[in-house]
């Protein structure tokens, strides 16, 4: 399994992964992927093959980074793929400038929010209706360790 950058020749994968991760009425739509491969950080993991296992999307905003989504295909899942994705995401918006990230995990999905603990994110706060009507999420920070090296 490799990492890179998402392509638009992913859209596909990345909509049809989607779809099976998270309910129509809550399943970001095509053209907002396609908007987010071309203008945010979108990377995808894949096979040799090119099939993609899972993707994630983030972006930042002066020293804040956030992720706007982590979908791993249901096939692939508990191998390790959501927290190398989610490892990569934050050294690129480290690299952007960010000193920490946030994220807002689905309560009803205590999987997801596991992942994000033991990547060392904490729960800060209650978002309701985050994903409609009674689907409540939790906001999660983490700080990032940023060592800023001069040379002299």
């Amino acid at each position: 399994m490799m990492i890179r950058s998402a392509q638009p020749w992913d859209l596909a994968q990345i909509v049809q992964i989607e779809e099976l991760c998270f309910p129509e009425e809550t399943a970001f739509p095509p053209k907002m992927f396609a908007y987010l491969i071309r203008y945010a950080v979108s990377l995808v993991a894949c096979e040799p093959e090119k099939n993609v296992l899972g993707f994630i999307m983030g972006y930042t905003s002066g020293r804040t980074g956030a992720v706007y989504t982590l979908d791993v295909h249901p096939s692939y899942r508990r191998r390790g793929i959501g927290s190398k994705l989610l490892q990569s995401l934050e050294e690129k918006l480290a690299l952007l400038g960010a000193q920490a990230i946030r994220l807002e995990a689905a309560l009803n999905r205590p999987g997801a929010v596991e992942l994000y603990r033991k990547a060392g994110y904490q729960e800060r706060e209650l978002v309701r209706n985050y994903y409609g009507r009674g689907d409540h999420a939790v906001r999660m920070w983490k700080n990032l360790d940023v060592c800023i090296c001069l040379t002299i």
